[in-house]
């Protein structure tokens, strides 16, 4: 049984911070058909993600990685009021900018930038500490500017609210059937608001936050701690069904999953059909495919081992295992 209470799955978001320009944020935000292209992005993107729950380790998981279009948020140049954000930083979750701490920076603005580097200028509006059993996770609500007035970033939640985002240190690749698809990349001058409701998002509900750190004890030698980044990005992969690793999807939006590692994050509380184990970089090996009425992926006859799912395979490299409700 989990630990945690992972919600909905989320579409990777990537926003980057104003550069250090004199004039005014709104003197800089986009308009006309960058911005119609923009809100359309958002508009579309939130279409895929999921509002859903996970029970006893169970996740809803679905094909997006994040909530939006957007690439990346930069570490430089943000404004709150007329001043600049010099030292803008985030550590964990948690956005500062030197003396400034994550709610000191409501009304700070930031700017995004789309995969086409088409800008568009996004607003803090509020900080929550806290996140269902993630105590140490901040959420910030987050809302991007047209030309006549603010959107939710993240879109908003059954009952209108908008979604919240919590801020990932570096981006990702929202690329589909290409190396390098759904990839994080490592960039230092960048993080991403991933929304509630996508892969990236709920891989951190789901207890992978990715700049936390677990204490493994083997049965001989020390204990040591491990980070749990390269577990996050395996989780994306398997929330979505990306067996290649090159981004492209294999499940759809609602398909319930039994999630479970060898950290003590998710243990294994379903007696379901095995179905694959998990990497950063995609499916080690698999046993079935989640949804019969998927295309097959071109890597398949490549992940098939009879042996998949071992328990033993987390000693040699496997991060993640998953199984589904929906074999035999």
């Amino acid at each position: 049984m989990s630990r945690f209470q992972p919600l909905a799955m989320i579409v990777l978001a990537q926003v980057s911070v104003l550069a250090g320009c004199t004039a005014p944020v709104d003197e800089a935000a986009p308009s006309g058909e960058d911005v119609d292209a923009m809100t359309q992005a958002i508009e579309a993107a939130n279409g895929m993600t999921i509002n859903g729950s996970a029970l006893n380790g169970r996740s809803v998981n679905g094909r997006s990685v994040n909530g939006g279009s957007l690439g990346g948020v930069r570490l430089s140049g943000a404004r709150l009021g007329e001043a600049p954000l010099d030292a803008l930083s985030l550590t964990g979750s948690r956005l500062s900018a030197g003396e400034l701490g994550p709610k000191d920076l409501v009304g700070a603005r930031l700017e995004g930038f789309l995969d086409d580097d088409t800008t568009v200028v996004l607003r803090i509006d509020a900080v929550k500490k806290g996140h269902g059993s993630l105590s140490d996770v901040l959420t910030y609500s987050v809302s991007a500017l047209t030309d006549t007035s603010w959107v939710p970033l993240c879109g908003v939640d059954d009952q209108g609210a908008p979604r919240a985002a919590i801020p990932l240190a570096g981006r990702w690749d929202y690329g589909q059937g290409v190396p390098g698809g759904g990839a994080k990349i490592d960039d230092p001058t960048a993080f991403t608001f991933a929304c509630e409701g996508a892969a990236l998002a709920k891989c951190v509900e789901t207890g992978y936050a990715p700049w936390s750190r677990v204490k493994v004890c083997p049965a001989k030698g020390p204990c040591t701690q491990v980070s749990l980044a390269p577990v996050h990005q395996a989780c994306t992969r398997m929330l979505r069904a990306d067996y290649c690793g090159d981004g492209s999807s294999f499940t759809a939006d609602g398909t319930l999953i039994n999630v479970y590692d060898a950290f003590g994050v998710q243990d294994d509380t379903e007696a379901w059909s095995f179905e694959a184990e998990w990497m950063p970089d995609g499916a080690r090996c698999a046993a079935r495919q989640r949804l019969s009425d998927e295309p097959v992926p071109s890597c398949w006859p490549n992940l098939l081992r009879a042996d998949c799912g071992a328990k033993t395979h987390f000693y040699s490299g496997t991060l993640l295992m998953s199984e589904d409700a929906y074999g035999p």
